[in-house]
């Protein structure tokens, strides 16, 4: 793409509505429109100036338009806010990354997934008991005060190796890709995504809880790691105060917006370094 184009498109570029962001169903729309705008350009100029320029004006108005699409999400204005008020969620939910569905530190979506059950593993391995006023669950004696000491040993130890213990992966081979503007810290090793967390509290939540859960949980380490990952945000509901920078923890209820839908969760964050630790469905 020569210079005149990047530059054009780097000016209308729209961020929030492209790359990860990009709204499949508005991008299908804005599609098939650009699609019939260039038929009937081309339908016009074929009637007034011939085949050959009608052709030819059709070619452009469609490169046209699919470069606008690429660079900003959409052709016609409005598209997102359109799509999200008026298409059926069943539609949207074809495309959609649901932000409420619980995501385990291997990055994995597992929304209705029925194979794992965090809080049985949790209780069966000894992690939680009924609380004394029997009506929630609590950790049991000791429980805390043991993963504490290991939040802190993993503040303090090599993060790489941890991480590639983790992954399950040579060291060498695993790096943390660390996307511009967000607290994610996502972990690739050989050219693909393994883990992915919140935040560095939430990782370092995960890092001491999966130490933890080996001791309490027979075969803790044969399991799969996506399902490692949905017990380890299971048990990060339980924290009290933040692995990160000890601070207080807060649960709060908002709406976060994917790209093509609104959707209301209950937000578990660490107030002092203003950082994500876990969302779990409203």
């Amino acid at each position: 793409m020569s210079a005149g184009p990047v530059r054009f498109v780097e000016r209308i570029r729209k961020p929030e509505y492209t790359g990860v962001n990009r709204c499949i169903p508005c991008t299908v729309v804005n599609v098939v429109l650009a699609v019939a705008f260039a038929a009937v350009a081309a339908a016009g100029l074929d009637t007034t100036a011939g085949a050959r320029a009608g052709t030819i004006g059709g070619g452009i108005v469609i490169g046209l338009s699919l470069l606008v699409i690429y660079a900003r999400g959409y052709l016609v204005p409005g598209t997102p806010t359109l799509t999200k008020r008026y298409f059926p969620d069943w539609v949207l939910s074809w495309f959609d990354k649901d932000p409420r569905v619980e995501r385990d530190s291997a990055g994995e979506s597992h929304a209705n997934e029925k194979g794992v059950n965090a809080e049985r593993i949790l209780v069966d391995g000894g992690v939680t008991v009924p609380c004394a006023d029997g009506d929630d669950l609590c950790l049991a004696d000791g429980v805390r005060e043991h993963w504490r000491e290991l939040v802190v040993s993993v503040r303090e130890g090599d993060r790489q190796a941890q991480l590639a213990a983790f992954v399950e992966r040579d060291a060498e081979a695993v790096h943390v890709d660390d996307p511009e503007d967000d607290d994610r810290i996502v972990v690739v090793a050989d050219g693909e995504t393994v883990a992915a967390w919140e935040s560095e509290a939430a990782l370092i939540a995960d890092l001491a809880g999966s130490q933890l859960l080996s001791d309490h949980i027979d075969s803790w380490h044969d399991r799969p790691l996506h399902e490692r990952g949905q017990v380890l945000g299971g048990l990060r509901a339980f924290l009290e105060t933040c692995p990160a920078c000890d601070g207080r923890i807060s649960i709060d209820e908002e709406t976060v917006e994917s790209c093509c839908r609104s959707f209301e969760v209950y937000a578990v964050t660490c107030d002092d370094c203003e950082t994500r630790l876990l969302e779990v469905s409203a």
